[in-house]
């Protein structure tokens, strides 16, 4: 029986992949392996128990059916695998799971998952970036209307409003790149943190058995890794669901009928709508990213609980974080694929967004505020004269303009300031500047990130 909507609708089969039930076998057997490697290496066992032990796992005679089966009878997960590779070995039967506990296994695997899961996820910042980049080189100039409150503002260009979104994603690969050190740790210190059972050389194993898995070791630890390094993980993830929930929100709201800027791709020879109104073009893969963004960000609040535990260890963390990390990260990659696909086939209606800007002049109040103010005007007194002036014509149904010019604005600037003033392709300030800034930005970052794609 199939309940978890991971299984049959959200989420891809690579990030999947990563947190299978399979995967999650191979990865804690590979965990062993390299602990016994670890272990041949400074003579703690012999090197022949630890060969016949790396046999059994490699040539995969450890079954999932198998573990479950004695699962069953001693209720316990990680000695079933251990019992599971036990039986297969044979110089090594006396030598598996050597000086450690479950949880030197389990948070080990768990730092390999989240090694693979931050390549994908990187992958996917990095792929979004080149798509928000192509997308502002093309719009650098598309000037739009400026919007605060709901209300139209100073004019904008759609390459600004990208270039904002683009430099939120690429701080997103920063934390993501930076805080790989931190996060991908695992531990071989037995069950209170000692390392006693190892002797000796415990820190050279841990160290070793870590080197050999690609992850760090843990610096001070208690029976598992400190929690602290789980919630900068889904924080980093949390983050980057806000960006996107943000983004999908506006496309949302420019693709109303009122505004019809930017709307998401619809399939007009298939796709439906609605199953009462034929016609409608929803902004449903828009909605989505928005409802599983806000999905996501629930995962942490238990994760911060599973950082309390009593004095060296519980099972309080155990059973939540089966899925905080997992349903996490596959639904992270899950809205950013939606959101690269949301903006790769994005419709931007050019011809709206001037009409709307040509025909509204009360965009141009901030300018015409900024010049009265230039030419001698008070500041102050420059904004209460554009305010009357503003009023007087919404009131009076009369142009903006011209409610200027009523008002006297000419004893102060002349007819050619005023139409300068009233130009809006004369009020886009840096934009051009700011998006040429965000791209480079974005490319000496991916440049940066993309060393850390297979460390």
């Amino acid at each position: 029986m199939i309940v978890s909507p991971l299984d049959y609708r959200y989420g891809r089969d690579k990030m999947k992949g990563v947190f299978s039930e399979e995967n999650r076998l191979r990865i804690m057997l590979s965990v062993e392996a390299a602990l016994a490697q670890a272990e041949s290496y400074y003579k703690i066992i012999p090197e022949n128990a630890y060969n016949d032990i790396q046999r059994v796992v490699n040539s995969n005679q450890v079954k999932l059916e198998r573990v479950k089966e004695i699962e069953k009878h001693i209720k316990h997960d990680v000695m079933a695998i251990v019992d599971a590779l036990t039986e297969k070995c044979n110089e090594g039967k006396n030598y598996v799971h050597f000086g450690v506990t479950s949880n030197d296994i389990n948070d080990s695997a768990t730092a390999v998952q989240i090694h693979d899961a931050i390549n994908i996820i990187t992958s996917d910042l990095i792929e979004f970036m080149n798509i928000l980049i192509k997308l502002i080189n093309e719009n650098m100039d598309t000037i739009m209307v400026g919007r605060t409150h709901g209300q139209h503002a100073s004019p904008i260009t759609f390459g600004l409003k990208l270039s904002v979104y683009l430099s939120e994603i690429t701080r997103h690969l920063e934390r993501l790149s930076g805080a790989r050190q931190r996060i991908i740790v695992g531990k071989i210190s037995g069950p209170v943190g000692t390392g006693a059972a190892l002797g000796d050389r415990a820190r050279d194993i841990q160290n070793k058995t870590c080197e050999i898995l690609r992850i760090r070791p843990e610096t001070a630890s208690t029976q598992i890794v400190c929690r602290d390094r789980y919630i900068e993980y889904l924080s980093i993830l949390n983050n980057i669901s806000v960006s996107l929930e943000k983004f999908a929100t506006e496309v949302r709201n420019l693709q109303r009928p009122e505004i019809n800027e930017v709307s998401e791709y619809f399939n007009s020879s298939e796709q439906v709508g609605s199953s009462s109104m034929p016609s409608k073009r929803n902004p449903v893969n828009a909605e989505n990213i928005v409802s599983l963004c806000r999905l996501i960000r629930s995962y942490i609040i238990p994760e911060y609980e599973a950082g309390i535990q009593w004095h060296e260890r519980d099972l309080t963390n155990s059973a939540l974080e089966r899925f905080t990390i997992p349903y996490t990260s596959i639904l992270t990659d899950d809205v950013l694929a939606k959101s690269i696909d949301l903006f790769k086939n994005i419709y931007i209606n050019k011809d709206e967004m001037l009409k709307k800007v040509i025909n509204d002049q009360f965009i141009m109040s901030e300018s015409v505020t900024v010049t009265l103010a230039r030419n001698g005007m008070p500041r102050q007194e420059a904004h209460e004269f554009v305010r009357e002036a503003s009023m007087k014509a919404y009131m009076e149904k009369i142009s903006f303009k011209e409610s200027l010019i009523k008002n006297g604005i000419e004893k102060f600037i002349d007819k050619s300031m005023l139409d300068d003033a009233l130009d809006p392709f004369k009020f886009t300030g840096m934009s051009r500047e700011i998006c040429m800034g965000a791209i480079e930005e974005a490319e000496n970052m991916i440049k940066y990130a993309t060393g850390d794609l297979y460390d």
